[in-house]
C-alpha cells in the first residue's frame, strides 16, 4: 500500500550523507543562531550539484573537499526554493566519486512556532521571564535548524558542538565528550556521536535546567530535567523512567543502545512529547507532577506518555519506517506499547480498561468515516505526513497491533519483534518486514491476515444472526460499518479477515476467523455456552470493530451485565451508542442497556457511560423539543446518583488511583446533568471559594475533582466567579491547574463571558500550545456556545494561524475539528466546510480534516432524525426509564 519510490518527492541520491559534524551558536536575547555544519559524505555519481533541505536559514558559504584533497572546492552557487524548502549548492567542477566533506556556513531564527530550532519563555522565581533553547524536529523540521537530507532513509551519526554562555546549561542526545570556557564567557560543549540514525531524532536544549538523576536495573543513567524550581515535581517521572526502560531492556533482549536517556520538561511544545533518541521532551504537564497531590488522570498520563517514548527508543528509533507512509510502525506500536508497558508496572491500575474506552474508541470513531484513511496512507510528499498524525496512526495502529497480540499470544509476539529488532537495528523498514518476522516464528499467515486491516481503511460490524446460547454455534455476517449508516454501490465488496474471540460467563472459546472470501460464517462456541447467562462475541475487545447482537441477546447482557467484564461491558456501551447513531439498532434498546448499569462502580466504565450520556445529550439537547431534554437530563442525573452517593465529594487516605478517577468521573458527570442542582452547586462553590482563596496551594481542592467544581461554579454565570477564576489562573503556573481552569472557561453559560474568555485565547496570557483548549471546551457546551466558537475562529483566523499554523499543523487541525464539534445540522455543516474550504488552496494539508469534520456533524444530522422518528424523541420513553433506575 506504500507508495511506489517512484512517486516519493525525494532527494536525489547521488550524494549519501554519513556524518554531520553540527557547531550551533544559539542568542536566546536576539532570537537568533548561527552555524556550521560539516557532512561527510559518499559522493556515488559525480555531480556538479548537492541538493538539501533548508527551511528559514540563510546560507552564507559552502565548500567541499575530496578526502586526500587539501584544497576545497567553493560553491559558486547557491540557490534556495522557499516552497520546496530546498537549497542546491552549485559547483563549477564536477565533485569526484568517494568519500568528501561537505561545510556550510549558515544562520537561522529561534522561533516562536515550536518547531525546528526554537525559543521557549518561562517565569523565574523572581518573576522574571526567560528563555530556553530547544528544538522539535519531527516530522520535516530539522531543516529549519540546519541544511540536511531530512528523510527518515537517510540515517547518519551526528556530532553536535554548542556554544552558549557559560552560566546556562546545555544537553543533547548523547553525553559530553569535552568542554571548554573560554575567555569571552561562552562555554563550548561538543557531544559523544550519536548512533547512526535519522534527522528527525536529533535534539538539543539550552537554557537554566536543574536536574535528579537515577539509574536502571541495567546500567543506564537516566535524568529529569526542568526550569528551575521544578525538581520536586521530577520523582515520579524518574520512577518510571527506570521502570520502564528495565521492561522494555528484559522483554526486547536488546539492551537500551544508548549511554544516557534524558527527558526534559519543555514550557512551550506542540506535542505531547518526543522521542528523540537519549533526549526526549515533553510538555510540562506530560513529565512534571507532585505525586502526593496529582490527579489519578495525569499521574497515569505521564506514566503512559513516558512509556510510550521510551517504547520508540526501540521501536522507531533503533528501526525506523522507511518512510512516512509507514508511520503507523512507530506511532501504533508505541500506542499499545505504553499501555502494555504501564500496566506491568502498575496492574492495580487496569489500563487495558482504559485502552478499550479511550485509544481503541477514538480509532473506532474516525474510521468509521468514509472520509478516513488505510493505516497505510501512500505519501507523496514529505508534507502530507502531518495528516496522518491522528487517530488512525496511533489508535488503530495500536488496536491492530492488541489484535495480533491476542492471535499470537505472548512468546511468539515477543519472538517476532526481538527477530526483527535484530535483522534490522539501526536500518529502516516497511511493515511487510514486521509481518515477515511474526510470520516466521509463529507459522500463521500474518501478512496475510493483516492485509484487508492497514492496506484498506474501515472496519467491519459483526451481525449475530442467531442466538448462539441454544445452539453453541455463532453465526455471522460481516459488512462495512459506516457511522452514519449510509450504503453505496461497491461498499458491500469490502471484508476482512477477522479473528473472532467467544467468550461466555462460564468460559472463553479458542480464537477462530471469519476470512475475507466470506461474509457470513458459522462459529463454534466450544461450549462455553452450555448454562451461560450471556455470551459475548469480541470478548475482551482485542478487535477493533463493532458487534451487533439481536434484542434477545442484548436483553440477556443488560440482566446480568454486573458479570461481564469491565472491558465488554465498555465495548457493549460503545457499540450500542454508535449502532444506534448508525440506524442499526433501536435507540430503546441503548436506553434499556443503560438502565441496567444503575449500579455500576468501575472508574473505566463509567467514563465510557458519560461518553455516551454527553454524546446522547448534545444531539437531543440541539435536535429535540427542551421537555424530551429535560427528561433525558433528569435520567441522567438519577443514573449517576447512587454510584456518587457511594463514593461522595472527599477522598480518603485509603483511596487508590481507581477510586480517585471514579469520583473524578462521577463529579465531572455531575457538573453535566446536576450543574443547577442546589447541594451540588452549595458544595462546589464552597470548595470553590477555597481554591480562588489559595489557587497555588494543592491541598485546598484535590486535583481530581478540580475540573468539575470549576465548571460547575462557571455555569452559575456569575461574572463576578469568572473574574476570580481569571485570577486564579494569572496567578499559577502549574499547567495541569491551567488546563483545568480552561477547561471551566469552556462551559461560561453566557454571550458575554464567552466573548471574554475566547478574546483571552489571543493574549500572552494563554501559551499558543494551549490556545485550543477553550473553544475545544466551549464548542460542546450548547448550540449557542458552538455558533460562538465557529464566529470567533472566522474572524480570528489570522491570528490563530499566526500563532500556530506556521509552526504546528497539527495543532492547527484542532480548530478546524473544533468549529464543527458542536453542530448537529446539514445547515452547519455546508457554513464550516465553506469557511474551511476557501482555506485549502494555501493550507492543503487541512483537507482530510475539513472532510471528517464535516462528515461528522453530517453523521449527527442524520443521527437527530432517527431520534426524531423513535421512541426516545418522547418524553415518556426518558420519564420510563428513570423511574426504572
Amino acid at each position: 500500500m506504500s507508495a511506489s519510490r517512484g512517486d516519493r518527492v525525494l532527494l536525489p541520491s547521488d550524494v549519501v550523507p554519513e556524518k554531520y559534524d553540527l557547531t550551533l551558536e544559539p542568542d536566546l536575547e536576539q532570537s537568533t543562531f548561527e552555524g556550521t555544519v560539516k557532512i561527510t559524505v559518499d559522493v556515488q555519481v559525480a555531480t556538479e550539484t548537492v541538493m538539501l533541505h533548508a527551511k528559514e536559514l540563510v546560507i552564507s558559504s559552502a565548500k567541499f573537499t575530496a578526502s586526500g584533497s587539501k584544497s576545497a572546492m567553493k560553491a559558486d552557487e547557491i540557490s534556495l526554493k522557499i516552497k520546496d524548502t530546498t537549497v542546491t549548492l552549485g559547483f563549477i567542477d564536477v565533485l569526484p566519486v568517494g568519500k568528501g566533506e561537505l561545510e556550510i556556513s549558515f544562520r537561522g531564527i529561534l522561533n516562536d512556532q515550536m518547531a525546528g530550532f526554537y525559543r521557549s519563555q518561562y517565569t523565574d522565581s523572581k518573576g522574571v521571564k526567560r528563555y530556553m533553547a530547544t528544538t522539535q524536529f519531527e516530522a520535516i523540521d530539522a531543516r529549519r535548524c540546519f541544511p540536511c537530507w531530512d528523510e527518515p532513509a537517510r540515517k547518519a551519526v551526528f556530532e553536535v558542538t554548542m556554544i552558549f554562555p557559560a552560566n546556562l546549561t546545555s544537553i543533547a542526545n548523547m553525553p559530553q565528550s569535552r568542554a571548554e570556557t573560554r575567555q569571552d564567557g561562552k562555554r563550548v560543549e561538543t557531544y559523544m556521536p550519536t548512533p547512526k540514525m535519522s534527522t528527525y531524532l536529533l535534539a538539543f536544549c539550552v537554557g537554566e535546567f536543574e536536574f535528579i538523576s537515577g539509574q536502571s536495573k541495567h546500567g543506564t543513567i537516566a535524568r529529569i530535567f526542568a526550569c528551575p524550581g521544578n525538581i520536586p515535581r521530577c520523582e515520579f517521572a524518574l520512577k518510571c523512567c527506570t521502570k520502564a526502560l528495565d521492561f522494555y531492556n528484559d522483554f526486547f533482549e536488546i539492551p537500551y543502545p544508548l549511554p544516557k536517556v534524558d527527558m526534559i520538561a519543555i514550557p512551550d511544545f506542540s506535542a505531547g512529547a518526543m522521542e528523540n533518541w537519549g533526549l526526549i521532551t515533553y510538555r510540562e504537564v506530560a513529565l512534571l507532577c507532585d505525586e502526593s497531590t496529582v490527579s489519578a488522570t495525569q499521574k497515569q498520563r505521564i506514566c503512559s506518555v513516558i512509556a510510550h517514548e521510551l517504547a520508540h527508543q526501540w521501536f522507531g528509533n533503533l528501526v525506523t519506517m522507511q518512510w512516512w507512509d509507514d508511520l503507523w510502525l512507530n506511532e501504533g506500536f508505541a500506542n499499545w506499547m505504553q499501555t502494555f508497558c504501564s500496566d506491568k508496572l502498575f496492574p492495580e491500575w487496569q489500563l487495558w480498561e482504559a485502552y478499550v474506552g479511550m485509544e481503541q474508541q477514538r480509532a473506532l470513531q474516525l474510521d468509521a468515516l468514509r472520509s478516513s484513511h488505510p493505516i497505510q496512507v501512500p505519501i507523496k510528499k514529505a508534507e502530507e505526513v502531518e495528516e496522518v498524525f491522528d487517530a488512525i496512526s496511533y489508535c488503530k495502529g495500536g488496536s491492530v497491533v492488541r489484535m495480533i497480540y491476542a492471535v499470537l499470544g505472548e512468546k511468539h509476539f515477543q519472538d517476532g519483534l526481538k527477530l526483527y529488532f535484530k535483522r534490522h537495528q539501526y536500518g529502516n523498514t516497511e511493515t511487510t518486514d514486521l509481518w515477515r518476522a511474526w510470520s516466521e516464528v509463529s507459522g500463521k499467515p500474518i501478512d496475510v491476515m493483516m492485509s484487508s486491516w492497514t492496506e484498506q481503511m474501515g472496519f467491519p460490524v459483526l451481525k449475530i444472526l442467531n442466538d448462539p446460547l441454544s445452539t453453541d454455534e455463532v453465526e455471522l455476517q460481516q459488512s462495512w460499518f459506516l457511522a452514519d449508516g449510509s450504503t453505496m454501490a461497491g461498499d458491500e465488496s469490502k471484508t476482512w479477515f477477522c479473528p473472532i474471540l467467544i467468550g461466555s460467563d462460564k468460559a472463553q472459546a479458542p480464537v477462530s476467523f471469519l476470512e475475507p472470501s466470506s461474509k457470513t460464517g458459522k462459529i463454534s462456541c466450544g461450549g462455553i455456552s452450555k448454562n451461560a447467562a450471556w455470551l459475548k462475541v469480541n470478548f475482551g475487545q482485542h478487535v477493533p470493530v463493532r458487534v451487533l447482537y439481536p434484542e434477545s441477546m442484548l436483553s440477556q447482557f443488560a440482566a446480568g451485565i454486573a458479570n461481564v467484564p469491565a472491558e465488554d461491558r465498555i465495548g457493549l456501551l460503545s457499540d450500542a451508542f454508535a449502532l444506534c447513531k448508525a440506524g442499526l439498532q433501536d435507540a430503546t434498546s441503548l436506553v434499556k442497556l443503560l438502565q441496567g448499569f444503575r449500579q455500576e462502580e468501575n472508574d473505566k466504565v463509567w467514563s465510557e457511560l458519560s461518553t455516551v450520556l454527553a454524546g446522547l445529550h448534545k444531539v437531543i439537547l440541539q435536535g429535540l423539543e427542551p421537555e424530551v431534554a429535560e427528561a433525558f437530563v433528569q435520567f441522567a442525573g438519577k443514573l449517576v446518583s447512587p454510584a456518587f452517593q457511594k463514593i461522595g465529594w472527599e477522598g480518603t487516605a485509603a483511596d487508590d488511583d481507581n477510586r480517585k478517577l471514579l469520583r473524578n468521573v462521577l463529579v465531572s458527570t455531575l457538573s453535566k446533568f446536576c450543574y443547577k442542582d442546589p447541594t451540588v452547586v452549595g458544595e462546589a462553590m464552597k470548595k470553590f471559594k477555597a481554591f480562588v482563596a489559595a489557587p497555588n496551594d494543592s491541598s485546598v481542592l484535590s486535583a481530581d475533582i478540580r475540573p468539575a467544581v470549576l465548571a460547575i461554579a462557571i455555569q452559575q454565570g456569575s461574572e463576578e466567579v469568572f473574574n476570580q477564576t481569571i485570577a486564579a489562573h494569572d496567578a499559577v503556573s502549574d499547567g495541569a491547574v491551567r488546563n483545568h481552569i480552561y477547561a471551566a472557561l469552556g462551559k461560561c453559560p453566557t454571550p458575554e463571558l464567552r466573548r471574554k474568555a475566547l478574546e483571552m485565547c489571543l493574549t500572552d496570557k494563554v501559551r499558543s500550545q494551549d490556545l485550543y483548549h477553550i473553544p475545544m471546551s466551549m464548542a460542546v457546551s450548547g448550540r449557542e456556545a458552538a455558533d460562538d466558537v465557529f464566529t470567533w475562529i472566522q474572524s480570528s483566523y489570522t491570528e490563530i494561524y499566526g500563532r500556530i499554523g506556521t509552526g504546528s499543523m497539527m495543532l492547527f487541525q484542532h480548530f478546524v475539528r473544533i468549529s464543527g464539534a458542536g453542530f448537529v445540522t446539514t445547515e452547519q455543516a455546508a457554513k464550516v466546510e465553506g469557511f474551511w474550504r476557501s482555506k485549502l488552496a494555501d493550507l492543503p494539508s487541512i483537507e482530510k480534516a475539513i472532510s471528517q469534520t464535516v462528515e461528522g456533524i453530517m453523521s449527527s444530522a442524520k443521527f437527530v432524525e432517527r431520534l426524531k422518528a423513535s421512541e426516545a424523541a418522547k418524553v415518556g420513553c426518558w420519564s420510563t426509564a428513570t423511574s426504572r433506575l
